[in-house]
């Protein structure tokens, strides 16, 4: 908002005498061309001065937006005359081009060529005939052909001298712009963002109302005062920056936002006062000296809006920073509600921060969305608060009352409430306890079901490692080794958790021994993910790859698992070896693929349940494929248990002392001679 009216420090794209543009031009992010400020002007006004063909070399060089530091030095006479020379090549040539008024504090006449295209405002040399105009929306503009063109702006403001005294500036600022993409930003901004923020705002003033209600039914209690006009500058706070964005005026916009600035500080101040009202019987001191620099700020920003944003963000910060300070102080004390208070406190803090550090462009990012999130947070937690002290209040009161009426009652109900208490803490108890039996008992179902030992064979070094979660999952692994030699694995993992699990991989534990050595990957899979679509579990499904290793060489298929990772050891590379399908139970008559891959000496393959690629750290990042690839890619050439041994340490390293939320289960399948 403040790049609306404050004077500009950044230079436009193009500062020649002509200015030439192209299609290239176009901003990534906006798609926009940032065509420079700085003009031909000329004082006066002549509407001959439109003509493309008027010698305008003698013609002044200066910014269009009128800025205070330019202003004294050019004869402005509440009227004048600026000039463009544009050069577009073919790739602008019938564009459908928009003409954006990033900034517009006056009236104007827009010219290409000569021709008039649009009016924004009345212009005129007469200063009561003169009507300012206002807007944001794009304009359509195009260019005919190559030849060198002539945007003219017939423009006034006879008020330039109170703009530039306010600290803002007094001129336009044109950009040019992809046509579509500002129309449809332009019809977004208009239908989301001002009813988004009306009813905001509307929410904050039944916020304001409602607490100043409940302290004038109750003004013992002046929290509700506090939380009231905390509310209620914020409401204006909200209502200002709308009329600001939306009105039609230049000088009604800088009138609201004069208004906003005064009512962030008036917002900021008694945010303070709330939180001092919720952990301190008495006001402070320091709150005066908070009060006194802040009404100071917002009488001198009436008058000076745009010189004190420093002071402005320096004194918001300090307000902020005493907020936390009371609110790490009544953490250490152990404040009654403290969680509810601090919650609402540290988001509302939160959000004017990140309000301030988007506006001073340390971090990119909506700062309307900052405010926004930050003040529901607050509001909601305080109003939860306050209705919860009011509330347990009520009750002590009522309390206290039939405590003296009913005193041998009281004994009697106390009794009751404790022997309730102690029921429902036992029963809690007995609630734990069978859950933990049956997390145990799934614990050890599903331990029961992976193989004793891991084969000897005489062709692959093998190494496995699982570790459950804390809410048992159900992943499995199991060996088959038929008559002649060939080795069947399987990798599986049922969805959800506890004794369902169980049930999903004990039915392909007895599918798998019953079919292993009789019958191929594809019709494996096709019998179990029938058998188990059979069971009619709703909702439990199951990961499930099958391989035949006959020697070297694998034949291979997956029903919903994650990738595999196979490690080349003449290349030493690793390549991850996926298979699309969906897992067993779910559709039986899916298209499942079998692959081929023969392996050579020393060659690597890395199988996982998803319980890997999902590990979360503290900072609820994913460990994800590629790291996993780095870690197995670096000790590759090692042994199978000394790859399995890196990584368990990638896990604990990445897990941290954050609980695993799902089973992991990794195998390593090494060729050996």
């Amino acid at each position: 908002m403040l790049a609306v009216f404050l004077p500009g420090t950044i230079q436009g794209q193009f500062t020649e005498e002509v200015i030439n543009i192209s299609a290239s031009n176009f901003s990534v992010e906006d798609q926009t061309i940032y065509i420079t400020d700085t003009w031909k002007f000329k004082p006066g006004d002549n509407i001959n001065w439109a003509d493309p063909a008027l010698e305008d070399s003698s013609w002044q060089q200066v910014s269009t937006k009128l800025d205070p530091s330019e202003l004294p030095f050019i004869e402005w006479e509440g009227i004048g005359w600026f000039r463009l020379h544009i050069k577009p090549d073919s790739s602008l040539v019938d564009y459908p081009l928009a003409l954006i008024p990033d900034q517009h504090n006056g009236a104007s006449e827009i010219y290409l060529n000569g021709e008039m295209l649009y009016q924004m405002g009345q212009v005129s040399i007469f200063e009561e005939d003169f009507v300012p105009y206002r807007d944001h929306q794009p304009r359509s503009i195009i260019f005919k052909d190559t030849t060198e063109q002539v945007l003219a702006v017939r423009f006034a403001n006879h008020d330039a001298q109170s703009y530039n005294n306010y600290g803002f500036n007094a001129g336009f600022r044109f950009l040019l712009g992809d046509l579509n993409y500002h129309v449809e930003s332009a019809i977004e901004k208009a239908t989301t963002i001002p009813w988004a923020q009306m009813f905001y705002a509307g929410g904050l003033l039944a916020f304001t109302i409602i607490h100043f209600l409940l302290f004038a039914f109750y003004p013992a209690e002046k929290r509700n005062l506090y939380f009231a006009l905390f509310a209620g500058f914020l409401s204006l706070l909200t209502f200002t920056l709308i009329k600001t964005n939306f009105s039609e005026s230049p000088l009604m916009g800088i009138t609201y936002f004069r208004f906003s600035l005064i009512a962030l500080m008036l917002t900021v101040i008694y945010a303070l006062r709330f939180a001092y009202s919720l952990f301190y019987k008495k006001t402070p001191i320091q709150f005066w000296f908070f009060l006194t620099a802040g009404l100071g700020l917002a009488v001198a920003t009436w008058y000076n809006a745009s010189g004190l944003g420093m002071y402005r963000d320096l004194f918001v910060m300090l307000t902020l920073v005493e907020i936390l300070r009371v609110l790490t102080i009544s953490f250490y004390k152990r404040k009654e509600g403290i969680w509810i208070v601090g919650f609402g406190l540290i988001g509302f803090v939160g959000g004017v921060l990140f309000t301030i550090l988007s506006n001073m462009e340390i971090y990119t990012g909506n700062p309307i969305l900052g405010n926004l999130y930050g003040s529901v947070i607050l509001i909601l937690s305080m109003s939860i608060y306050l209705s919860r002290d009011f509330a347990k209040t009520h009750k002590r009161l009522e309390y206290k009352l039939l405590e003296v009426k009913h005193l041998s009652e009281r004994s009697l109900e106390q009794e009751r409430i404790n022997k309730e208490k102690e029921m429902e803490r036992k029963l809690l108890e007995a609630e734990n306890q069978r859950k933990s039996r049956e997390l145990e008992e799934a614990r050890a179902l599903q331990l029961s079901m992976l193989p004793k030992q891991i084969p000897n064979n005489d062709h692959w070094d093998i190494a496995v490692f699982m570790e459950t979660a804390q809410e048992v999952g159900g992943d499995y692994y199991d060996f088959s080794i038929s008559k002649n030699g060939t080795m069947t694995i399987a990798l599986g993992d049922a969805t959800g958790h506890g004794m369902k699990a169980g049930i999903i991989v004990a039915t392909a534990k007895s599918y798998f021994h019953t079919l292993a050595n009789e019958h191929e990957n594809m019709e494996m899979i096709r019998r179990m993910s029938s058998g188990i679509r059979n069971m009619d579990l709703k909702m439990m499904y199951m990961g499930m790859m099958l391989l035949k290793c006959e020697k070297h060489k694998i034949r291979y298929t997956s029903a919903g698992m994650p990738p595999s990772l196979y490690y080349c050891s003449k290349n030493r590379e690793v390549k991850p070896m996926i298979l699309k399908g969906m897992p067993l139970g779910s559709n039986v008559e899916y298209p499942y693929e079998e692959k081929e891959l023969n392996m050579k000496n020393e060659d690597v393959l890395l199988l996982m349940s998803d319980g890997l690629m999902e590990l979360f750290n503290e900072d609820r990042e994913l460990l994800g494929l590629d790291r996993i690839s780095r870690t197995f890619q670096e000790c590759a050439d090692s042994s199978a248990s000394d790859i399995m041994s890196q990584v368990t340490k990638l896990i604990d390293k990445w897990s941290g002392s954050k609980d695993h939320e799902d089973d992991i289960t990794v195998m390593i399948l090494k060729a050996k001679n």
